[in-house]
């Protein structure tokens, strides 16, 4: 470092002495413009001028011994530091260039600087550094502004460029040069190119170089160094060189590679198997061609390079000529033509430079007769394994599908795509895999022809389908094998399996006789059944004449029969005749026949025994005339039989004569011809109804008469109804009775009415009087005097509420409402409520089934359910009331049921407690009007219902009620 010292001394101040030069460098270290420091290596300021100051905006004793941080960012302190680098041995001063950098004030601005850094070393360890300091911020905008101008014109240019003054020191770099160069910007302007790049001193660039300067001439050459390939234009000019240059490696390879590739085609070319290519320019002349001629062999390679595609035969140049020209044109294509019989494949391609400018095409032919063949025959295979209506499926050696067709996909459920490389336990599970395998082995060591296996196949909705599987191995090029077959949906199989199966449980398990008999009558098939018709065995039947067990007249019937079958004249082929048992007996029978399908003529017999029957249509026919002479004898009224036509069949009684019907009439007519319109649309239901096994009763106005009918089920000794019964009664005079009673009825509750209206006024007087006394003179009553005045108000209170009850019972018919639908479930809800207090005070439980809805006068049924109730709670005994409601249908009504675990009732009064005023307990033990549960008899009356009562004393009572159900 002395020594380097020394040497600058010389050079600078010339002849001095140290201590005037130490002056004299402090005093320029002052005076110029750049600041100065100077760092130790701990990077803290030891030594600043005055410039650093005025820079900073610190005081020298602000900076000094303060860490450069103060004033640079760390990421440029973090830069220089990694820049630095240490010399080996000794001490020195390394100029390590210079940096531009940030300076923050300590005004908190920041000022754009040039940073010239040198590293001082002692002993080989690092002892500070030296810095200069130039403020750039006027430069760099200047700078920024003129380079932003030349950037825009130079970097315009797509190719590196970059500019040379007549020195060969570079000007200008655009980016792309710079990323060329690997090297940053500043590295480059100012330095001559051989300073930067010393190994182009010897390369043909300074040749190059130099003679466009001379020359005055542009120059273009190639050249690698830096490990790459350039191509380099130098344009030069009055200022120096204007240097355009391109990485141009990558077309060097290609071209190298080209090279290596047009060798390779070559050798391709000229031993093409099967076919030709050939190169062909923008002439239409062949450059090259290798392979065979289509349809020449004489022809050589020598003979078709520089002959022109318009001198092929006519035949080729028509099949070829089109194709060249449209590669040249840019557009690829492939074609086939025949020529000599022979089917060839043409492809032509355009062929492209550098520049992508098509300077030639390719065109390459095969033979492809025989390819055609295959493909063709291919393609057969394929039409024929996607038509056929069976699932076929390919296998490797793994096991897993490499070929499917559609009915397969459809047979599985799952996309091709779902099903190729997929493992075959996707549609089975691997037992049948296995047993596949087995098979598959069998028929390569010859133990079998083909493998077939039924199997359930597992579809992609998680169904099962029966399949049969028909299959072999297959061998693969590379030795390995797999599987190959068909699979069929045998579904439809199965299920004819099962109805056979069926069938045939059904042949021999019915009670008829089945047989097929030949057209010679001779029995080909009989089930059990029938061999215990006749007692023979199945083996003496099969083969016999039909005549062993029928004579000759049931022969030829048959025969007949079986005629009228095939010509479609029979439309019922039935036939009864007896049967001659093994035992020589005669068995009553009836057979129906049928056909069997085929050319073959064969008859089916179903061959019954009637003897039952017989039996039961003797009967029918007994019970028939005993019915008739019922009929035709009936008393005081009309009966007639009819079928499920509702037509008569038998008629008779003496109502008929009455009326001047004559049974002749009515036999062999419906009830639509007998009866008007009206008429038949009330009783057609009753009349139906029997075939159903329902009775019916019912009231209709016929010839001016009242009819009670009946319509009754008739049936057979089998429990068979066969026929309906009609039994009609004239109730005319009845029913004239009925109304002079409803009359009379009505007159009585009317006088009721009258009466207990008319009771009302005296009544109420005496009562006011009773409790006018009372109030009055009621001190001057002794003790006995005071009991007679109270029995005589307590009289006259139940009186009023007897003849408050005998007026509510009076007006039951003649103040209730129409019949309309009522809920009793509402009901019977309204009650409860009403009641809530009383149930509550009794700490009652009421329970109760759904209830139905019925035709009635709800406020009358609200009445009912209160009374029995009450009743209920009242009657009680000491335990708390637990009354159950229950509802169930009778036929045509429904019985509702109050039952309760209270005191019981006595059987002998069960009668006497349903009439007016009659009570079973004295007014002291239990109040009441005594006339609660005579209202509800008669609104049930009123409804078309009756009511009773089950008890016994101590074990509760229950009232039941009954109520029409119909119409609701």
């Amino acid at each position: 470092m002395v020594d380097r010292a020394q040497s600058v001394d010389a050079l600078f101040w010339g002849e001095t002495n140290e201590s005037e030069a130490l002056c004299r460098y402090r005093t320029l270290v002052n005076t110029i413009d750049d600041g100065i420091y100077q760092l130790d290596s701990d990077g803290c300021f030891v030594g600043v001028n005055e410039a650093i100051v005025e820079l900073t905006g610190y005081s020298r004793d602000d900076l000094l011994d303060e860490h450069v941080s103060l004033v640079f960012d760390e990421t440029d302190i973090e830069r220089f530091e990694n820049d630095f680098r240490r010399p080996g041995d000794g001490d020195g001063v390394s100029n390590d260039g210079t940096y531009e950098a940030t300076i923050e004030t300590a005004t908190n601005d920041s000022l754009h600087c040039e940073l010239q850094v040198n590293f001082l070393t002692s002993n080989g360890e690092f002892d500070g550094s030296i810095g200069i300091v130039r403020n750039i911020s006027e430069r760099n905008q200047r700078e920024h502004r003129l380079e932003s101008e030349l950037n825009e014109i130079f970097e315009r240019i797509s190719d590196a460029f970059y500019a040379l003054d007549e020195d060969f020191r570079f000007v200008h770099v655009n980016d792309r040069a710079a990323e060329l160069f690997e090297r940053p910007k500043d590295e480059l302007l100012g330095q001559t190119v051989w300073e930067v790049f010393p190994e182009v001193r010897e390369s043909r660039g300074f040749d190059e170089f130099s003679r466009a300067l001379e020359t005055g001439e542009p120059r273009t050459y190639e050249e690698r160094f830096f490990g790459t390939w350039f191509e380099v234009n130098a344009y030069p000019s009055e200022s120096g060189l204007s240097v355009y240059f391109r990485d141009v490696t990558d077309r060097k390879e290609r071209e190298r590679e080209l090279e290596k590739t047009e060798h390779r085609y070559r050798t391709l070319v000229e031993h093409f198997p099967n076919g030709a290519v050939a190169l062909v320019d923008t002439e239409l002349r062949y450059t090259t061609f290798g392979g065979t001629p289509e349809g020449d062999t004489d022809v050589t390679r020598t003979d078709i390079e520089g002959s022109s595609v318009r001198d092929l035969p006519r035949n080729v140049r028509e099949a070829v000529q089109p194709g060249y020209e449209a590669a040249l044109n840019g557009d690829p294509s492939t074609v086939e033509e025949t020529i000599d019989d022979r089917v060839y494949q043409f492809r032509f391609v355009p062929v492209r430079d550098d520049s992508g400018d098509i300077f030639a095409a390719l065109g390459m032919s095969q033979d492809v007769t025989e390819q055609n063949e295959r493909e063709q025959e291919l393609k057969r295979y394929e039409k024929t394994i996607e038509t056929i209506w069976d699932g076929v499926a390919t296998l490797d050696a793994d096991d897993r599908f490499v070929m499917v067709n559609e009915a397969f996909c459809e047979l599985t459920g799952y996309e091709r795509d779902d099903l190729l490389g997929e493992h075959v336990t996707l549609i089975h599970d691997e037992t049948i895999n296995e047993q596949a395998e087995e098979l598959a082995d069998n028929v390569l060591a010859d133990k079998q022809e083909y493998a077939s296996l039924e199997f359930d196949l597992d579809t992609a909705s998680d169904e099962t389908i029966p399949v049969e599987g028909r299959f072999g191995p297959y061998e693969y090029e590379d030795g390995m094998t797999g599987r190959t077959g068909v699979v069929r949906d045998i579904t439809e199989r199965k299920e004819r399996e099962r109805e056979l199966e069926q069938y045939e449980t059904i042949v021999e398990t019915v009670n008829d006789g089945i047989y097929v008999v030949d057209a010679d009558n001779r029995f080909t098939m009989v089930n059990d059944a029938y061999t215990e018709l006749t007692g023979y065995s199945r083996e003496e039947l099969l083969g016999s004449h039909a005549s062993l067990v029928v004579d000759d007249e049931t022969i030829e019937q048959a025969n007949a029969t079986e005629t009228e079958i095939v010509d479609g004249r029979a439309d019922d082929p039935k036939l009864e005749a007896a049967v001659r048992t093994a035992d020589g007996d005669r068995v009553p029978a009836e057979a129906t026949f049928s056909v069997l399908p085929g050319d073959e003529r064969r008859r089916i017999g179903v061959v019954r025994d009637i003897t039952e029957r017989k039996a039961r249509e003797r009967a029918v026919e007994e019970s028939e005339r005993r019915y008739r002479s019922l009929v035709e004898n009936f008393p005081d009224g009309a009966v007639g039989l009819y079928d499920d036509d509702l037509t008569y069949t038998v008629a008779g009684g003496e109502l008929l004569g009455d009326l001047g019907i004559s049974p002749d009439e009515i036999v062999g007519a419906s009830i639509y011809e007998r009866y008007p319109d009206e008429l038949i649309e009330t009783i057609k239901p009753h009349f139906q109804a029997v075939f159903d096994g329902d009775a019916r009763s019912f009231e209709v106005e016929y010839h001016d008469r009242d009819l009670f009918a009946q319509t009754l089920p008739i049936r057979n000794i089998d429990d068979e109804i066969y026929a309906g019964m009609l039994l009609v009664q004239d109730i005319t005079e009845r029913r004239e009775y009925q109304r002079q009673l409803e009359l009379s009825n009505e007159r009585l509750e009317q006088f009721a009415y009258v009466a207990s209206h008319d009771l009302q006024e005296p009544l109420r007087m005496v009562t006011s009087y009773l409790q006018l006394i009372d109030s009055r003179y009621g001190d001057a009553f002794d003790e006995d005097g005071e009991e007679f005045l109270d029995f005589a108000i307590d009289g006259a209170d139940r009186m009023r509420e007897m003849i408050d009850g005998l007026l509510e019972y009076s007006r039951i018919e003649t103040k209730g409402e129409t019949f309309e639908p009522v809920d009793l479930d509402s009901v019977l809800g309204t009650v409860l409520k009403d009641l809530e207090m009383r149930i509550e005070e009794n700490d009652a439980t009421i329970s109760t089934d759904d209830l139905p809805r019925v035709e009635g006068d709800e406020s009358q049924l609200r009445q009912l359910f209160q009374n029995l109730l009450s009743n209920a709670i009242t009657y009680s005994g000491d335990e708390p009331p637990q009354v159950d409601i229950t509802a169930e249908r009778d036929g045509e009504y429904w019985v509702i049921s109050v039952r309760d675990e209270g005191i019981g009732i006595d059987p002998d009064a069960t009668d006497r407690i349903f009439e007016v005023f009659q009570r079973l307990h004295s007014q002291t033990e239990q109040p009441g009007s005594g006339i609660g549960l005579a209202l509800c008899r008669r609104i049930v009356e009123r409804h078309g219902g009756e009511i009773w009562v089950d008890s016994e004393p101590g074990e509760g009572t229950t009232f039941t009620f009954t109520i029409p159900a119909d119409g609701v």
